[in-house]
């Protein structure tokens, strides 16, 4: 295996990657739906007998970084009950948030963020997501729910994870 930089390639919303042989020129497309959830990288076989390594970004909008804070509840649960996050990062698509409380929280729960529009505005943007990833205590990534759910406002090269 070479130890070159690994290309970084994004997954398109079919769950498949286009990845290109440096080496040889070779373009193959490659599904990705049955990857592991918790797999980024895959080691690409060529055809052409070039081994590398790739890193995918299962990502499909474009993330700013942020610093603001903000609190989140379970959807269920009354705003009395919102704990502090900071939104370390946002994009079209769904939020990042820095947590210090280890949660009962897992995939797919919905959780309702609250977040000053901008800094120091007294107006409040709350939005609903549905957990991604959970790292306890640490990180919680999610994305938005649909619009209207919101509360306010050729040769073959073979792939292993």
């Amino acid at each position: 295996m070479d130890t070159e930089k690994k290309q970084k390639y994004f997954v398109s919303r079919k769950k498949t990657v286009t990845i290109k042989c440096l080496a040889c020129g070779k373009v193959r497309t490659v599904p990705v739906e049955n990857l592991n959830k918790k797999s980024h990288s895959l080691t690409i076989n060529c055809p052409c007998t070039k081994t590398f390594e790739v890193d995918l970004e299962f990502r499909h909008d474009y993330r700013q970084k942020s610093h603001i804070v903000g609190s989140f509840r379970a959807y269920s649960s009354p705003k009395e009950r919102s704990r502090r996050c900071v939104i370390a990062d946002q994009s079209l698509g769904g939020l990042l948030l820095h947590v210090q409380d280890d949660l009962p929280i897992k995939h797919d729960d919905r959780l309702i963020v609250s977040y000053p529009s901008d800094s120091g505005s007294l107006r409040e943007i709350e939005r609903v997501i549905s957990v991604r990833h959970y790292t306890p205590g640490s990180r919680i990534g999610g994305a938005f729910v649909d619009a209207k759910d919101q509360f306010r406002s050729q040769d073959t090269l073979t792939a292993t994870a």
